[in-house]
């Protein structure tokens, strides 16, 4: 805890988040009055389109307001722009196309708060604007004071803008959406009232509704399990109110009643599966994204809104395929990646590489495989369309948002967060970005390096069933609150051997006093290989791979968990690190 930086008064709320201390989405600057346009908008039966995202968080804010509004009977459609055609969030063509399709009201989600022109756009053709939105803010210096840029939307509602009461500014972009129909179902007297000036929905010293399970505020609380899987998703920082959001709608994803999500999580976990952010990050959530990267997203929105199963396991089934798909053309972007900054960029301290040929949609994702290599911010660019296109990932000492915005004469359009960031920009312009941003650049070495937080140093040995519970209480993990660390030097190595598709991890024994214990190790094997080779011998490798008394001891880093097998339940590491 103390490592976590928890204060001793935030202990008991660190352990044991609590639905009822959800916080009042009046809170929220223009959210009221964005929701008393909405509701004249429906109650005239005027025309309504959402605008969405092609990534996790956009999909699932695209159905949380969808599905809250078709429930207060508007008049409402939907867009998520296409990754290739239209590109991150709003652009001219699909303003216009509302305009001609006659929309009176544009509510975005996910987006909006950088398209400065495409708002300006709207409103000149009479049409109402509602952003809903959390990337940060364009912003102008004025005498080193930052002042916020807004588009002409006729509300704004993001909990980064100056002057915003919302106590937690990590929302992702689905909350938001979540809180603004909140608010809308609240005034439409589909749910209790609240507060208008209270810190918590439940109020603000007694506890004057209990939200678990509290069937008088179903018709907003079922948006639960889609909030915690884009809160999920979209990487944001699993911490005060985020917590409480993920922790209890994991829960509820586990019972869900989404026909789409169910057909899912079925197919990749199997039925009454535990849920955990790693299987949103790593299993469910890419299957979502890879609609987005290689087809279009509203295949993955399709998914959420079928109510027939045999059509939304055929849905589940082309994601996961489009998946599949999209492994192999990162693995060949990383590659190349990995070849063209060997090769001329090694010396960077910010990594900037255009590799004309990879398909955008990887863009990012390969950028994060470059920035866990090399641990520095990357930026991988590509052809799109009609210019260069890509994303960057950044590193804790690095905010990439800002560094764009020093440059941003070069780009024609980008937007984003500290620590990950989109862009379109001309091709005679990249050469220009790589050298500025590594000339403004302040990074020392140390900053660049990748440090490893140790959480406590124990011998396996004392590693119990009842300490893995205790850690537990942790949960739920990701980031903002990563696993805890653990290690031990000089660790005995009993056995060693290769595990997983073309053996590309090890599954490693230890010598305990009570015998031995597993550590798993998910990392490059063929590395760790030669590692262990060079500093023991052939010899006494050999010796690990046959189960034989040898001389290597080990220092590693892991995290413990349980791990259950015909009923017999033991304790295993997850080795982070393994030092030679």
């Amino acid at each position: 805890m103390v490592n976590r930086d928890i204060p001793i008064d935030k202990v008991e709320e660190y352990l044991n988040p609590d639905i009822n201390r959800l916080y009042n989405p009046f809170l929220l600057k223009d959210i009221e009055e964005a929701a008393v346009l909405t509701l004249q908008t429906v109650a005239s039966h005027k025309k309504i389109r959402i605008i969405g995202d092609y990534d996790i968080d956009g999909v699932m804010s695209t159905y949380v307001l969808l599905k809250g509004l078709k429930s207060l009977d508007a008049n409402v459609d939907y867009q998520i722009p296409h990754r290739i055609e239209d590109g991150y969030g709003l652009n001219a063509s699909i303003i216009n196309r509302a305009i001609d399709d006659g929309i009176d009201l544009i509510i975005t989600c996910d987006n909006g708060v950088s398209a400065i022109d495409e708002i300006a756009l709207a409103r000149e053709s009479g049409v109402d604007v509602i952003i809903t939105d959390h990337h940060e803010l364009m912003f102008e210096e004025e005498n080193g004071v930052k002042k916020e840029v807004l588009p002409d939307a006729n509300y704004v509602i993001n909990p980064k803008r100056d002057g915003d009461n919302y106590p937690c500014k990590k929302l992702c972009g689905a909350t938001v959406s979540w809180k603004f129909i909140t608010v809308l179902m609240e005034i439409s007297n589909r749910i209790p009232k609240l507060s208008r000036t209270s810190r918590y929905m439940t109020g603000q010293d007694d506890v004057f509704y209990n939200l678990d399970n509290n069937k008088d505020f179903e018709p907003v609380m079922s948006f639960l399990e889609n909030v915690a899987f884009a809160t999920i998703g979209d990487v944001m920082e699993l911490v005060d109110e985020n917590r409480i959001i993920v922790k209890y709608g994991l829960k509820a994803m586990e019972n869900t009643s989404n026909i789409g999500l169910k057909c899912l999580i079925n197919d990749r976990l199997g039925e009454n599966a535990t849920i955990l952010p790693y299987h949103i990050g790593f299993v469910l959530g890419p299957c979502i994204n890879a609609s987005g990267r290689l087809d279009s997203a509203a295949k993955s929105l399709e998914l959420l809104l079928s109510e027939d199963d045999d059509k939304a396991r055929e849905i589940a089934s082309k994601l996961i395929a489009l998946n599949d798909e999209r492994k192999s053309k990162t693995n060949e972007g990383v590659d190349k990646a990995f070849s063209i900054i060997e090769k001329e960029y090694s010396n960077d301290k910010i990594l900037v590489v255009y590799i004309p040929d990879i398909h955008e949609s990887i863009a990012g994702i390969v950028a994060g495989r470059v920035r866990e290599k090399y641990s520095k911010p990357a930026i991988i660019l590509c052809d799109g369309e009609d210019c260069v296109k890509g994303s960057g990932r950044s590193i804790e000492n690095y905010n990439m948002y800002e560094g764009l915005h020093s440059c941003r004469e070069l780009f024609t359009k980008f937007g984003g967060h500290p620590m990950a960031a989109g862009m379109s920009l001309p091709l005679s312009n990249v050469d220009v970005l790589r050298r500025r941003l590594n000339d403004e650049c302040n990074l020392t070495e140390e900053e660049l390096v990748d440090v490893e937080t140790i959480d406590l140093t124990i011998n396996p040995d004392y590693i119990s069933e009842n300490i893995v519970r205790q850690l537990e209480m942790l949960e739920p993990f990701g980031n903002g609150n990563k696993k805890p660390l653990l290690a031990h030097k000089n660790t005995p190595l009993h056995s060693i051997r290769r595990i997983g598709q073309d053996g590309k991890y090890f599954k490693m024994e230890f010598v305990t006093s009570s015998g031995v214990m597993t550590g798993l190790y998910f990392r490059d094997a063929d590395e760790l290989e030669d590692r262990l080779i060079e500093r023991f011998g052939i010899d006494e490798y050999n010796k690990a791979l046959k189960s034989q008394k040898n001389d290597i001891n080990l220092t590693i880093m892991f995290y413990p968990q349980l791990n259950e097998y015909k009923g017999h339940r033991t304790v295993q590491m997850n080795l982070s690190h393994v030092i030679v």
